[in-house]
């Protein structure tokens, strides 16, 4: 399928991506960028991530096939409690957060039953932000999750399932709760895990001995550079899953503390072999190809 019109909120890495990868498959005719900042839309513009822009939804949204909404939570959520009163007529919208209950409700509990939403979640996301971290492959062989409930329409999953298939991803269908859920263990707590990792090293009195921070370090705390003011959505989106799994952390970090002040060996030794094997059977076709 080749859309007229597809319309992107927010142009940083994820939508500069998804207008970048359709303007090179050729799958629509136009991509018209919508953003707060002026600025990013005029950057995404000159990296040919879209073909117009405005500063205005219902100019950026009338008339468009598909509507994608990949801003930060907030401003999903904000949008789609409005309404979108300002559109006439049926319309397709899909989002790009990486959390999906509060969305898919905000969009389940505000949107009528003219404009069919469809939430949606690409598991592709970087370090990097920004339109000049946008790339037109960012979702080949990668996951996308889509989030239906018994609200969504049919043909309305069928065409966003066919987008992302059409972007290289491979698709997945998780209930709203079960993608929160899931999404806090694999990649939340990971990210926070990392931040931790980082100020832990920052706030010691060895902050500035750089010559000694080798690839362990860089390996864990890469994702710690991500877009602060994204992440600090995507944690209270998704506190209560995070928290459950805080949790359990703790009861982890409490049993490591008191191994190591009884000196046990054994239970080091079974965690360490335990958390290898596991990790091996994560990524073992990666780590073949290296």
């Amino acid at each position: 399928m080749v859309y007229k019109k597809v319309a992107i909120f927010g142009v940083g890495l994820v939508g500069g991506s998804i207008g970048l990868a359709l303007k090179e498959r050729k799958l629509t005719e136009e991509v018209i960028g919508v953003s707060r900042r002026l600025e990013t839309l005029k950057k995404a513009r000159a990296l040919k991530l879209i073909d117009s822009y405005t500063l205005d939804p219902k100019e950026a949204f009338s008339g468009a096939d598909l509507i994608v909404l990949a801003a930060p939570p907030a401003a999903v959520i904000g949008l789609l409690k409005t309404g979108l009163d300002f559109l006439e007529g049926r319309y397709i919208i899909t989002d790009a957060c990486s959390t999906k209950k509060k969305i898919v409700s905000a969009a389940d509990d505000f949107l009528p039953e003219t404009i069919f939403f469809v939430g949606g979640h690409p598991i592709a996301g970087s370090e990097k932000s920004g339109p000049e971290a946008a790339t037109a492959d960012l979702f080949e062989d990668r996951v996308t999750i889509l989030t239906p409930t018994s609200k969504t329409d049919p043909a309305a999953l069928e065409t966003v399932r066919k987008l992302w298939e059409n972007l290289g991803s491979r698709v997945f269908l998780l209930s709203p709760s079960e993608h929160d859920r899931i999404l806090a263990a694999t990649s939340h707590v990971p990210h926070l895990l990392a931040v931790i990792a980082t100020l832990l090293l920052k706030r010691s009195p060895f902050a500035e001995k750089r010559e000694f921070v080798g690839t362990g370090f860089r390996d864990v705390s890469r994702t710690a550079a991500g877009e602060p003011s994204v992440w600090k959505e995507v944690f209270l989106t998704n506190a209560d899953n995070i928290r459950k799994d805080l949790t359990s952390l703790e009861r982890l970090l409490a049993e490591w503390k008191e191994a190591l002040e009884r000196g046990d060996g054994d239970y080091i030794q079974n965690v360490l072999e335990e958390a290898s094997g596991f990790r091996k059977t994560l990524f073992s076709d990666e780590e073949g190809k290296e």
